[in-house]
């Protein structure tokens, strides 16, 4: 990830937050909307610069597989604690595909209809065990580098008039592609911080 990315994920508060709106899903019970206010203004800033916005996303994918290299089966099964209490390694790719799936679906209804109805993509869903646990981490990882392509090459492709089509979202009413993009950029920090931080905790443990 670039410079940017860097800054804005220094400043990130783990704790999380449903950009996309509304209930569902299986959260962990302290999640609330937090974010500290550097890194608000960060994601504000980014926000005005679609390109900048594109950059970090194409970057994002890169940046979680070689977080995850060298991880052990072992460790990647392993329980969080604290602010991580129901994931573990393997549940962070599992969901970004799942969400990146989501996403797509959204964006392909608004940049072809005219103000059409769109699904909920819960970014903050945690996902099953027993859905991910038979999942091979590298095929997660490269199917979600895989999707990723795709979202960006779906956002380079359009114009200025383009990132202001909107899709009725079921909670929240009219959402815009600049703000679909902008919670995806946000998604990502929060899981590669997420990502590190679980990473990190493990390699305390070796030592």
């Amino acid at each position: 990830m670039g410079a940017g990315g860097v800054r804005a994920l220094r400043g990130w508060n783990p704790a999380c937050r449903d950009l996309n709106g509304g209930g569902g899903g299986r959260h962990h019970p302290g999640v609330v909307a937090c974010r500290t206010i550097g890194a608000m203004r960060y994601v504000r800033q980014a926000g005005s610069d679609p390109s900048f916005l594109l950059k970090a996303m194409g970057e994002a994918a890169g940046e979680l597989q070689r977080a995850f290299h060298g991880v052990s089966e072992r460790e990647l099964q392993r329980e969080g604690t604290g602010t991580d209490e129901g994931w573990c390694l393997l549940a962070i790719p599992f969901h970004m595909r799942q969400v990146e799936q989501g996403i797509q679906r959204q964006l392909e209804l608004m940049l072809n209809g005219c103000e059409p109805e769109i699904r909920h993509v819960d970014l903050d869903d945690i996902p099953f065990r027993e859905d991910y646990i038979e999942e091979d981490v590298e095929e997660l990882l490269e199917e979600f580098h895989y999707l990723r392509r795709e979202t960006t090459f779906m956002f380079w492709g359009i114009d200025e008039r383009d990132w202001e089509r909107v899709g009725i979202h079921p909670y929240r009413g009219r959402i815009s592609v600049v703000e679909i993009a902008r919670e995806v950029y946000q998604h990502d920090l929060e899981h590669l911080w997420q990502a590190r931080r679980m990473i990190d905790r493990l390699g305390g443990e070796r030592g």
